[in-house]
């Protein structure tokens, strides 16, 4: 009877152990979140940039004929429904992953796409292309950084917590 209940406390401990750390790495992707949201909004960004900048130097379709004829996804492609439902009105870009002079660069963006001539589009278009690809380069280093490093702490705070277990 005395091994059988060392064998249950035992498997009790190892049950523990495991739901702690897995815990512990769930918290770690959780704290890696807002990186993984600004990389996709990011890669979004640019690729409507480069879309745009290709419609605009070929078929020349209007605005919310173009944001209905693609799909992007996440929190840049919720916006673009906003805008494209809302007339180009709509002013939302409080994402809390969003600097502040990155919100005001986006109103900048949109201010000012759909509102001359094509030629003048497709210059602006191009010279916020080098802009936007490099805000997208730098979302990807930060979350492959913090990702990185936040799986490690992750699961080195499930180890530590385990060790204190047994």
């Amino acid at each position: 009877g005395l091994a059988a209940a060392r064998c249950g406390g035992g498997m009790l401990k190892l049950f523990l152990c495991i739901g702690v750390l897995a815990l512990c790495v769930f918290l770690a992707f959780l704290l890696t979140r807002k990186y993984k949201q600004r990389r996709d909004f990011y890669y979004n960004f640019s690729l409507f940039n480069e879309r745009l900048l290709n419609e605009v130097s070929y078929a020349r379709a209007p605005l919310p004929e173009f944001i209905g004829k693609y799909r992007f996804g996440g929190d840049f492609g919720k916006m673009l429904e906003e805008k494209r439902v809302g007339g180009f009105r709509c002013e939302n870009y409080a994402f809390s992953y969003l600097k502040e002079n990155e919100r005001k660069y986006l109103a900048d963006y949109f201010g000012m796409i759909g509102k001359s001539d094509a030629a003048s589009q497709k210059t602006y278009l191009a010279a916020q292309r080098a802009e936007v690809e490099e805000q997208r380069r730098r979302a990807e280093e930060a979350y492959k950084k913090h990702f990185a490093l936040y799986l490690k702490l992750g699961v080195l705070a499930g180890l530590i917590l385990v060790i204190l277990i047994v």
